[in-house]
């Protein structure tokens, strides 16, 4: 056998014992009934903490809403073939057992939206203010500079002594 079969050989056994393992520490739950979960949500959408920001439900918006999740069990009761009054199928009534809260991505936030927009526009707003006053100086500072270079040129300004 060459290193690389015995190796494959290897992780193929690893992976049937800890299959083997999982199947006897955790064995699948008796089928009493069809089990589910559902979910609702409870209240509106927010934007994630900043510690929360990397998990999964805060992605892609960087927002969550809150959700209440319950596991619901339906039974499927047997009816004997030889009843003799008509009957009609069950009623799916779901047995609560108990309510697990839990948080679902969600979309943008119109409102935290517009605010953003207000926030850039008034940032670009400020940003060419500046630019506008450095330009208009600036603007100055060489005409100023150019009127005195033309004063001097013409003889206007006095040498001093």
């Amino acid at each position: 056998m060459t290193a690389a079969s015995m190796l494959t050989f290897f992780l193929i056994l690893l992976c049937v014992v800890n299959i083997i393992h999982a199947q006897q520490v955790h064995p699948p739950p008796a089928p009493t009934g069809h089990q589910s979960v559902t979910c609702h949500p409870f209240g509106a959408c927010e934007p994630c903490p900043q510690d929360a920001l990397h998990e999964p439900f805060c992605h892609p918006f960087g927002n969550r809403q809150l959700m209440h999740c319950s596991n619901t069990t339906t039974t499927t009761p047997t009816i004997p073939t030889d009843y003799p009054y008509p009957t009609s199928p069950p009623s799916e009534a779901p047995g609560s057992l108990g309510e697990t809260p839990a948080w679902q991505p969600c979309g943008r936030i119109p409102a935290q939206e517009r605010a953003d927009f207000y926030e850039f526009v008034a940032c670009n707003m400020l940003f060419a203010a500046a630019a506008i006053g450095v330009a208009l100086i600036r603007s100055r500072r060489i005409e100023a500079h150019q009127a005195r270079r033309l004063a001097a040129r013409i003889g206007l300004v006095r040498g001093g002594g």
